[in-house]
């Protein structure tokens, strides 16, 4: 079944997510209740980030395709900066406060790391192929046009 994704509203709500995420660093929130929640919307947006990375290196002939991996990357980098915040910081949901959280949020940044190299060879690969797949050269428009 084929489905279409709308990667610039998925990656829109990711980084809200991670905004709200940023926001209960900088607060005096209650880790009893904010530690676990916190871990899994860790999890939830590495699991989006990973779905929507694999489903755009799929989809080759996808028009804005450039444009959505610059904006995955920028999201991969709102998210480093979330996790490096948790590993230094001493909020109330930090490894500071939390030491055994150190290797959920070490992982995190080994696949966050992962996914940066998969878009920035895709990246790399786009420029290299220098054309857009999608547009007509002279010579093929030429010959579409040559019986009429």
């Amino acid at each position: 079944m084929n489905k279409r994704i709308n990667f610039e509203d998925n990656i829109f709500i990711l980084k809200v997510r991670l905004r709200m995420l940023e926001d209960l660093l900088r607060l005096d929130a209650d880790p009893d209740i904010y530690l676990g929640k916190t871990l899994d919307d860790l999890a939830f947006i590495d699991a989006s980030l990973s779905s929507l990375l694999d489903a755009l290196l799929k989809n080759g002939k996808l028009i804005e395709r450039d444009e959505q991996f610059h904006n995955l990357e920028e999201t991969e980098e709102q998210l480093d900066t979330l996790l490096y915040n948790i590993l230094n910081g001493t909020g109330s949901v930090s490894v500071d406060r939390f030491p055994l959280i150190q290797e959920k949020i070490r992982a995190f940044q080994r696949l966050s790391a992962e996914r940066k190299r998969f878009i920035s060879d895709a990246r790399d690969q786009g420029e290299a192929a220098g054309t857009d797949a999608l547009v007509v050269s002279a010579d093929e428009l030429s010959e579409l046009l040559k019986e009429y």
